[in-house]
């Protein structure tokens, strides 16, 4: 009676883990599949490009004005994409808890199934072979290694899904408050457009050229005539405003932080700062002059990116918001002046010149990554800034160097052409006008002109004419087609012809400030615009004769190159920067 109670016992919790078992592997088996199907369904999922989403996005890029509906469409569908993507994150990741949960019970089951298996009566007679029993023995093992192989896959499921969440998550600045993400940027402006605002050292390509012509010609810092606004500048800098829109922008550093500042064009309102602190040794600082410090490099502003460079290699990249997209160390600098080569954009690449003692360089970067896409080895140094040459046969990026005027390619960096310049240590950056380039250097005592025209297949270029009398040291020269006009230190202004070097007019003494003219003349219509070191302007006309046509004082020192924009000069004083309109 014993022996059938326990018998019976058994059977029954036998039968009991039996179901289970059916009922979790059934349970698991479903799990997994429906596991299976929604990851490769999320899989091939991006909600981060969708077809319909994007379509719409170059639709809106490429609209003359901006369609607020169209907008508002695609932040709907942006989110709508994002929500369902989510959710099927959630979805797997529940799946995969209960795929964990239901092979488990199976597993446990299972065993229980086997122990509890009710003893069969002992046979009087042994049977001659034992298959049915090595059956069971393997059909065990195989349930066992079966279940943890579902349960790994299913885990292997849920963590690839994982990888996936995120992969697309960190394109979108994180996953626990995904937020819509207004349209896509419109790419880099155009040439034209770049014409339409300040971008650069100089202005758009740094031809030292102005679009607007309406600008203020009286105005008086002391008093506050014609002074819009005027902020502060918390750190030193000699680099000159660039601006966009209605945004201005600067750069100051010392040996302990490096600073970007934005302010609104039309308030002066300091809206933003990024600071970043300097982690060099002091043996390994760079140890710039006076006269450049450590943010000697005008920044760029190109669209809707910004850009800066100091003199300890620091690149940084931000949008107009502020928000940083990337930043990249070039190497400490090699030079004994410290860099102050400013940096220059065409379509969607950004130049950094970096001269040094014997690894002088001249990089080309992608604007969205900061990434190089291609880089020229130079054989000499100078502290003198590229410009862009819009030449008939297309741009042209031409540098100066100890020795040489050297011309590139923008897009592919190989070189176009070479000129011999025998200058010396070269500060004025060269000008552009009417297929010459014009570069003048005080400190190698002469000037050369050279026509952009020439045989594709040859670095030869035609040399023009050559000028050895008053010649700048910092200040670069500007072109108005039939004329290029020199500015120097010592206070004197030069009137050049353009297509034989003949001196057409030189006037001593016009600035009585202790440094002249460090800034560089601004041509805007028929008129030069030229700042000396006291702060004051200099209205001159262009022309064959000298003819001063007026004179505006800030009442401030002032060393860097103001910006020209609609009605409005920008000009960075020693301490503070102004708007005059």
């Amino acid at each position: 009676m014993l022996i059938k109670r326990e018998f019976e016992r058994n059977d029954f919790i036998f039968r009991l883990a039996a179901s289970v078992t059916v009922v979790a592997g059934l349970f698991s088996l479903i799990v997994f599949a429906l596991l299976t199907v929604n990851y490769l369904q999320i899989r091939a999922a991006d909600p981060i490009n969708d077809p319909l989403v994007t379509e719409l996005r170059m639709k809106y890029a490429k609209a003359d004005e901006q369609d607020e509906a169209l907008a508002q469409k695609i932040r709907e569908l942006d989110l709508l994409q994002r929500k369902a993507f989510f959710t099927s994150q959630n979805v797997l990741r529940l799946g995969g808890i209960l795929l964990l949960v239901g092979v488990s019970v199976f597993l446990v089951a299972f065993k229980n199934m086997a122990r509890w298996r009710p003893d069969k009566p002992e046979l009087s007679e042994t049977p001659a072979a034992d298959e049915e029993f090595l059956a069971y023995a393997t059909s065990r093992q195989y349930v066992t290694w079966g279940g943890v192989a579902l349960l790994g896959m299913g885990m292997a499921a849920a963590i690839m899904t994982e990888s996936l969440l995120t992969e697309v998550a960190d394109a979108n600045g994180g996953v626990e408050q995904p937020v819509v993400e207004p349209p896509e940027p419109k790419g880099p402006p155009t040439w034209d457009e770049m014409q339409l605002n300040w971008t650069s050292f100089r202005g758009p390509g740094s031809a030292g050229r102005a679009h607007y012509t309406n600008t203020p010609t009286e105005w008086d810092g002391e008093s506050g005539q014609a002074i819009k606004w005027k902020s502060d500048i918390d750190l030193p800098g000699v680099n000159s405003p660039v601006a966009w829109g209605n945004r201005v922008f600067l750069s100051g550093a010392t040996n302990e932080k490096l600073e970007v500042y934005c302010y609104d064009a039309e308030s002066g309102d300091l809206l933003w700062t990024k600071s970043k602190a300097v982690t060099l040794s002091p043996d390994n600082m760079p140890t710039p002059s006076r006269e450049t410090g450590f943010a000697a490099p005008s920044m760029v502003a190109h669209g809707e990116r910004v850009f800066a460079i100091f003199a300890t290699g620091d690149l940084v990249a931000y949008d107009f918001e502020g928000n940083k997209i990337w930043a990249k160390s070039m190497g400490i600098p090699d030079n004994h002046y410290g860099h102050s080569s400013s940096l220059i954009a065409l379509d969607d690449l950004l130049y950094v010149q970096l001269d040094q003692h014997d690894a002088a360089k001249l990089y080309a970067l992608d604007i969205a990554t900061g990434k190089q896409r291609w880089a020229q080895a130079r054989e000499d140094i100078s502290w003198a800034s590229p410009i862009l040459a819009d030449a008939p046969k297309g741009f042209q990026l031409v540098l100066l160097s100890t020795n040489t005027v050297d011309a590139y390619d923008p897009v592919t960096g190989k070189p176009l052409w070479t000129g011999e310049f025998l200058g010396s240590e070269v500060g004025p950056s060269p000008t552009y006008s009417n297929g010459v380039v014009f570069a003048a250097d005080g400190m190698g005592a002469y000037a050369v002109a050279f026509s952009v025209d020439g045989p594709e297949d040859s670095l030869e270029r035609t040399f023009l004419w050559e000028y050895e009398e008053v010649l700048p040291d910092m200040s670069s020269p500007v072109g108005d087609g039939a004329r290029f006009y020199i500015a120097t230190v010592y206070g004197e202004l030069v009137g050049l012809d353009a297509a034989s070097g003949e001196e057409l007019w030189v006037e001593e003494d016009v600035s009585e400030a202790r440094g002249g003219f460090v800034a560089s003349p601004i041509l805007v219509g028929d008129k030069i615009y030229v700042l000396d070191e006291d702060g004051k302007m200099f209205i001159v006309r262009a022309g064959a004769k000298y003819e001063l046509l007026g004179t505006a004082s800030l009442g401030e020192e002032a060393h860097a190159t103001p910006a020209f924009m609609d009605g409005r000069i920008y000009i960075r004083g020693k301490e503070n920067l102004y708007c005059i309109e």
